[in-house]
């Protein structure tokens, strides 16, 4: 099976899958070789690694479903399609029961600020300013700083707007910090970027020092607050905010007009009957 699994993976490279799509599919093989290890390779077997997905707290359907669907593709590339299982049905749901307002976000700001925090406080501003994912930090480059920046994700380019004063302001920034080439937000101490673990790390504690509830700085708060600010300014424009944002399905872009219930609750006083 190891044996097998390189060569997936060979395939995977061949195929131009990104770095971070293998790492995830090897991973995700590799827990299932480790749970069926000493097993007989049969449905049964999957079946388990199925329901043991499915009871393990800390994932949520959606989760699991990524560990099925990559495992499927692999034993339909090892010949053994019919011990493929079916991914888990889910309703579908977006909670946004924690979502970033704008006093939350300037409050942000305004302690990473204060604790000179700027390469935080930057970190803040591209994410909600531009709505990219943290993933593509690392295309904001001293070289590519302009009114767009192209990103590459999932074998897909797009072009990404950067609003006049933040791209000054990130300018600035990286003449104050005499950052003269490659990446503008980096980690010191290695000259890499940072892990994504270690952003959000980072910025629930500033979350915490600010006082804004931890749970609404999450990996797609920043994303969701640029797509909400958007679509205040232009409601109608759901497909320009898809093609910012990267998504082929206008259906995906429609979850950012959702309201929070608290956010409901607010409307529905403002209701005469």
């Amino acid at each position: 099976m190891e044996e097998q699994l390189n060569e997936f993976i060979l395939s995977l490279k061949e195929d131009e899958k990104s770095a971070a799509t293998i790492k995830k599919y090897e991973s995700n093989i590799k827990a299932f070789l480790e749970f069926s290890k000493n097993m007989e390779l049969n449905k049964a077997t999957v079946i388990q690694f199925k329901e043991k997905l499915d009871t393990i707290e800390n994932y949520m359907p959606n989760t699991t479903n990524n560990y099925l669907i990559v495992l499927n593709k692999f034993l339909k590339f090892i010949g053994k399609e019919n011990l493929c299982v079916k991914i888990i049905r889910q309703q579908k749901k977006f909670s946004l029961e924690y979502s970033l307002s704008k006093t939350d976000y300037h409050r942000l700001l305004r302690i990473a600020k204060k604790n000179d925090q700027m390469d935080n406080y930057f970190i803040l501003r591209i994410l909600a300013e531009t709505g990219i994912r943290v993933s593509e930090l690392s295309f904001f480059k001293v070289e590519t700083l302009s009114k767009t920046i192209t990103v590459r994700n999932k074998g897909k380019d797009r072009e990404i707007p950067v609003k006049i004063d933040l791209l000054r302001s990130l300018r600035r920034y990286c003449r104050e910090q005499k950052i003269r080439s490659g990446l503008i937000i980096f980690n010191s101490k290695t000259g890499k970027e940072y892990a994504k673990s270690t952003i959000w790390r980072r910025l629930k504690k500033i979350a915490g020092q600010a006082r804004v509830n931890k749970s609404s700085v999450h990996p797609h708060a920043f994303r969701h607050y640029f797509a909400k600010c958007y679509l205040e300014t232009y409601p109608n424009d759901i497909a320009g905010l898809a093609d910012i944002l990267g998504h082929n399905s206008l259906e995906t872009t429609r979850i950012y007009t959702k309201l929070t219930n608290k956010e409901k609750e607010l409307k529905l006083r403002q209701i005469k009957f």
